[in-house]
């Protein structure tokens, strides 16, 4: 069995990177908060960023941003990282979410990224972690199942 080209891994990267984009284009709320595609790897995955902005603070005294924020950033990232690299047709949707918040995020850009701790023929369970200036300090970590393969209703 031969290995794939440096062409062929460099392509499904792209791909998939492609694919992320796109599933965040057509996320009207990705795009309200400003969520963006950060990096790819194919060895560390997609990373989403979340650029600081006054209006997610959601506690003034500390300030810290919304947890709502986060907990939606966190679902975004795991949709976006299905979509990308299950490589379904649908968008994935949610069987179930569970976000766990560690700290406060401060006035600061956000990160996140998706791991894949199993993927089934229908269902897929994710973890994301999101974090500010360190990755190995999180903020929230989160565990979710995805619907991701054909179903057979709509």
């Amino acid at each position: 069995m031969s290995s794939p080209s440096a062409g062929a891994v460099g392509s499904t990267a792209r791909s998939i990177a492609e694919r992320a984009a796109l599933a965040l284009s057509r996320m009207p709320y990705a795009r309200q908060i400003g969520a963006c595609l950060k990096e790819y790897t194919d060895d560390r995955g997609i990373v989403l960023q979340l650029p600081f902005q006054q209006r997610l603070i959601g506690n003034m005294r500390l300030p810290s941003i919304h947890g709502g924020v986060i907990g939606s950033f966190m679902q975004i990232t795991a949709l976006v990282a299905a979509f990308a690299q299950l490589g379904e047709q649908r968008p994935p949707r949610f069987i179930d979410f569970s976000v766990d918040y560690l700290s406060h995020a401060g006035p600061g850009d956000l990160h996140a990224r998706c791991n894949f701790q199993r993927i089934g023929r229908r269902v897929a369970a994710v973890s994301i972690s999101c974090w500010q200036s360190d990755e190995n300090a999180p903020v929230a970590t989160a565990r979710a199942h995805l619907l991701a393969g054909q179903t057979l209703r709509p």
